[in-house]
């Protein structure tokens, strides 16, 4: 039996950045298994639509977020889309990329790639409505030695707010370190902020190999818990 379709999907956006980053990322996986069918599909605003790709397809398929939050878009957006499935095909949808150690390791690197050594760390990422996520997403922080988050949305905190923290905390030099997968608008923003402070920023995550091996170790961890005869996730 011919193994899962591992369908990569990301959110999407008006910029062609994102999506590039997408695309670059699913070639990554490729290389690492290129015994599988890997297709990107996103949730909107890009091509193709995931509705679409799940059209086309038949027999089984694993979704796996490009998300980096187990927040509205993972728990609410995607299952939905999922529930459209026709009945020819058998979909599961895998965890978030999330915290994983790989993920975490990559950041550093990005930080370190700036050139400065021991900086106090402000980690940005983009922000959900559920504090839950929020909160996992601060945690993440604590890999640095003194760090803190901004998110470029929902929160009325600066950067400026978040730098004069950590120098009062000691920190002489300061990175910001983005928590996302690809450049983007809203990165874009708090870059441009940066800019006005005089503050470096780390690079995104990138179509990095590591990111790919999370992709495929989180499709793998699904496909070992489904039975030969899985019921569709829309029946």
């Amino acid at each position: 039996m011919s193994s899962p379709t591992l369908l990569a999907v990301a959110h999407g956006s008006r910029d062609p950045r994102f999506a590039e980053n997408a695309r670059r990322l699913v070639e990554q996986v490729r290389l690492l298994r290129p015994d599988l069918d890997v297709r990107p599909a996103f949730l909107e605003l890009s091509e193709p639509n995931l509705v679409d790709v799940l059209g086309e397809l038949r027999g089984d398929a694993v979704v796996v977020p490009l998300l980096l939050s187990d927040a509205y878009h993972a728990r609410i957006d995607l299952p939905t889309m999922l529930s459209t499935a026709h009945s020819g095909l058998r979909v599961r949808q895998a965890s978030v990329l999330g915290a994983n150690g790989r993920l975490l390791r990559l950041a550093r690197r990005r930080v370190a790639e700036v050139g400065t050594d021991n900086p106090g760390v402000i980690l940005t990422a983009v922000g959900s409505s559920d504090p839950t996520a929020n909160a996992r997403t601060r945690a993440l922080a604590a890999q640095w030695e003194i760090a803190t988050t901004v998110f470029a949305t929902g929160d009325p905190t600066t950067l400026a707010d978040a730098a004069e923290s950590l120098r009062a905390r000691g920190a002489t030099e300061i990175v910001v370190a983005p928590w996302f997968l690809s450049p983007g608008l809203l990165l874009d923003q708090m870059c441009a902020e940066a800019a006005q402070l005089n503050m470096p920023v780390a690079a995104p995550l990138g179509a990095d190999r590591l990111v790919a091996e999370v992709v495929v170790q989180r499709y793998m961890a699904t496909v070992a818990t489904l039975p030969s005869q899985a019921p569709a996730l829309n029946r």
